[in-house]
């Protein structure tokens, strides 16, 4: 009989810094995005994942090309998810778009519950306390006045909900392939996509030389590498502390925003990701002795 998945302190740390990389991955997304006009978000969308998928799907071994029931809503999420934030980011500002998309903190908590009965650590409570108000400080004050901006920050709620429902189905897939998973989300999604805009905005535009070049590499450097990444995380670590690592992400993609692209976030941005921010480091800070199974050796159950 083979030994038990134990989820010891070591995988829990690796598992951690496999999530780390992945939102530093992810960050760039605003600041390419943003350089791809005049294409749509859906349909930047579209060409990403379509060639994330393609770039993973030689990795997996037709052994390990498992099917599950859950992974078709799941990839119709994925697919709606991915349009929803880049739509958000054609009618906001980056910053709005990707930090509105960590409403999925709020999310990931009841959803864990129902569908995995994983309860948070208690240690995720007030971080993602802090996470809310940071949302929802955005939500009411985060605007600059830019046309349609409310439909982009409606956009961007939605697309929190769609990522909550992500996290919480890949993490249910923890047992399988995490590249097979990840090829799945993206060709899938893909499908969704080239669909939706179909049927909203008509015919997909065929990107020029320069701009195929651009998505080749945004989707394998950007979706492809990070997703792979945050489904073996998810093996390891809880939908809930997983949503509050990857916080570090729309931290990072405002930075390289304003860098890049000189686009500066609205004031009320600024201090809702300051609450993010602090959600993150509080979930981290030192607590005494106060212990968790995500810190210890426990057997890999649906519960932690």
């Amino acid at each position: 009989m083979s030994e038990p998945n134990l989820v010891t302190p070591a995988k829990s740390a690796q598992g951690r810094w496999l999530l780390l990389a992945t939102a530093v991955l992810w960050s760039l997304s605003g600041v390419v995005a943003k350089g791809l006009t005049p294409l749509s978000g859906p349909e930047i969308a579209f060409y990403r994942s379509l060639f994330a998928g393609l770039a993973l799907l030689p990795f997996v071994p037709r052994s390990r090309r498992t099917f599950r029931p859950v992974m078709i809503p799941m990839t119709l999420t994925f697919g709606v998810m991915v349009g929803l934030y880049l739509s958000s980011m054609a009618r906001t500002t980056a910053a709005n778009a990707i930090l509105l998309q960590y409403s999925a903190t709020f999310w990931t908590v009841p959803l864990g519950l129902l569908l995995l009965k994983e309860s948070p650590d208690t240690r995720d409570r007030l971080p993602i306390g802090l996470a809310t108000i940071g949302i929802a400080i955005i939500v009411i004050l985060g605007r600059n006045g830019t046309r349609g901006e409310g439909l982009g920050i409606a956009f961007g709620l939605a697309s929190g909900f769609g990522y909550a429902v992500v996290i919480v189905c890949m993490r249910g897939l923890r047992d399988l392939d995490a590249v097979w998973v990840s090829a799945v989300n993206n060709l899938g999604g893909a499908i969704v996509l080239g669909v939706l805009t179909w049927i909203l905005l008509g015919p997909i535009q065929v990107p020029s030389t320069r701009q195929m070049g651009v998505l080749v590499v945004f989707g394998i450097v950007q979706m492809a590498i990070p997703y792979a990444l945050f489904a073996k995380g998810l093996k390891t670590v809880g939908p809930a502390e997983a949503s509050l690592i990857t916080l570090v992400e729309p931290l990072l993609a405002t930075l390289w925003v304003f860098l890049v692209h000189g686009e500066k976030p609205a004031p009320a941005t600024l201090v809702g990701g300051v609450f993010l921010l602090a959600g993150v480091l509080a979930r981290y800070l030192p607590r005494g002795s106060v212990t968790s199974p995500s810190t210890q050796g426990v057997e890999d159950e649906p519960r932690e």
